[in-house]
């Protein structure tokens, strides 16, 4: 496979394509496509064309199908980055559209670019007004995320960043839960915060560098003092945190997501934030990654948050608030993995965010069907109906089980892998990082009681439907992938495997890594 597509020059376009076509095809929604609204007697608004949800899960899938391309290109066993374009930008100033992938970001790319088509599907009905448009916020987001994933030049980096915030913001402000505007405006406000220190950030970095590239691998090079590692490591840490909600910054998430539509749920659950620190800042500033009060600092912090996360968790009586602080649990253990920085602890990292996406996403869906059925997500509301819907009551358990993390499910995988990492740099730490295990199946088991098993009320779910035939080919699309992440992570942890070794050796080998900071005191 990799040979033909090699032999039809894949390599040369792939990259710009995946960048390039959601815009224009997100036009083409916007103007082409038949807004299925409908008045107060309804009537369906008057519009032209085919339905622009059909138009916009198509452009998505031609998205999935070019990620699925760029897995068959790409070589597990080649050091560096594959599939690479360099196309000139801002000249004066030494930017490019620079575009490449590594074992890093091929898995995020991939993720992505599959689960959007399916979170359109099984979210098909959520949204029904001003669908165009919806679907075309829908592609320039899908955009913004593929460029955080591909983007070399941190310059066109930084744009793809802003790129996602935009659409999300209008997704949670015009289609999310009434009366949550406050949610959306939070959003923004705790990530451009953030993004506008990381903007200054670079800018330095470029200054320091003689002002003639913004390349990962040029900014890379550049010989900076110990305070300057630390400044700008705190800018770009405090960006990607924001964006990631890790604590203190989560305040934010529970309530966006709770509000926003479903689709927007689930790309908020993709842990960009998580990748953009093994991308960028741990490699940029390794010696501040690696000084001994930013490194324990980070690490308790991440622990907390997975206990924290867990506990706020089986304190829920809303199905949406649940898995949203259950992911900012799983968060957790994705940062204990990037700051233990063993191999096995980074690559489980990189696999946690892959499967924290899909079992994030996947219960994201099956509780956006309920509140399509029932118009809430409140667990007292339900009860009993593993009777009523037998289908949707195996596809929750399935993805419960996987987002505890139980053996032969994907969720297994990637937190052992963090924990045996992390033990050997911080056993006490990871003694305690375990219990969050124990802290998921009591939240994640007491949700299954609630919603399946207890009294059912006849009135109100005795004549719930079932999942429909196209909810049911989307869950078991996640099934697979549940499954076969569970049972074979092999073909994904080959890709990972030489990209993490490269993490590690930068920071502790690497020609930024200053043995003499580790003396530099954090509150000067």
């Amino acid at each position: 496979m990799r040979e033909f597509l090699l032999s039809r020059g894949v390599a040369a376009w792939i990259l710009p394509a995946m960048l390039l076509w959601p815009v224009l095809a997100a036009a083409v929604v916007r103007f082409g496509g038949r807004d299925i609204s409908r008045d107060d007697d309804g009537v369906e608004a008057p519009s032209g064309g085919p339905d622009a949800r059909t138009l916009t899960v198509v452009a998505l899938g031609i998205e999935a199908l070019l990620s699925l391309a760029l897995w068959g290109l790409y070589d597990p066993a080649g050091r560096g980055w594959q599939a690479r374009v360099d196309l000139p930008w801002l000249a004066d100033l030494g930017a490019t559209i620079s575009l490449g992938v590594d074992g890093l970001s091929l898995p995020m790319v991939v993720m992505t670019a599959m689960l959007l088509p399916l979170a359109l599907l099984g979210a098909w009905d959520n949204v029904r007004v001003r669908t165009p448009a919806f679907g075309a916020l829908i592609l320039v987001l899908t955009s913004g995320l593929i460029g955080v994933f591909i983007t070399l030049d941190l310059l066109a980096f930084y744009l793809a960043w802003e790129l996602m915030l935009i659409p999300t913001y209008f997704l949670l402000g015009i289609w999310g839960a009434a009366g949550q505007s406050r949610a959306s405006l939070r959003y923004v406000l705790f990530t451009l915060v953030g993004s506008l220190l990381m903007l200054v950030a670079i800018m330095a970095l470029w200054s320091m560098g003689g002002g003639t590239s913004f390349h990962l691998d040029d900014l890379m090079a550049i010989a900076l003092t110990p305070r300057a590692q630390l400044w700008m490591f705190g800018a770009f840490f405090l960006a990607f945190g924001v964006k990631s909600a890790l604590v203190p910054f989560h305040t934010w998430l529970p309530d966006a997501q709770g509000a926003a539509p479903t689709f927007a749920a689930v790309t908020l659950g993709i842990k960009v934030g998580a990748y953009a620190i093994l991308r960028f800042a741990i490699p940029l500033f390794p010696a501040a990654a690696m000084h001994p009060v930013v490194r324990d600092t980070i690490l308790i912090l991440s622990v907390i948050a997975i206990v924290y996360g867990a506990l706020l968790a089986m304190a829920q009586r809303d199905l949406k608030r649940m898995v949203s602080y259950s992911s900012i649990s799983h968060l957790g253990f994705i940062m204990l993995g990037c700051f233990a920085l063993t191999q096995q602890s980074v690559e489980g990292a990189v696999l946690s965010i892959v499967n924290s996406g899909i079992s994030t996403s996947a219960l994201f869906l099956l509780v956006g069907m309920l509140e399509d059925r029932r118009g809430t997500t409140d667990m007292a509301a339900f009860g009993g109906i593993a009777k009523v819907v037998p289908v949707f009551s195996v596809m929750l358990t399935l993805v419960m089980l996987s987002t505890i993390g139980l053996p032969g499910t994907n969720g297994f995988t990637g937190e052992f892998l963090v924990l045996i990492g992390t033990y050997a740099e911080r056993p006490v730490l990871a003694v305690i990082a375990t219990s969050g295990v124990i802290f998921a199946a009591a939240y994640g088991l007491r949700a299954l009681q609630h919603v399946l098993f207890e009294g059912i009320d006849t009135e109100r779910n005795g004549t719930l439907p079932d999942l429909t035939g196209r909810e049911r080919a989307v869950m078991c699309v996640f099934a697979f992938m549940i499954l076969y992440l569970g049972v074979v992570p092999q073909p994904l942890l080959q890709r990972i495997e030489r990209a993490s070794q490269g993490i590690i050796e930068s920071v502790r080998f690497g020609p930024n890594a200053s043995p003499s900071l580790s003396h530099v005191s954090v509150n000067h």
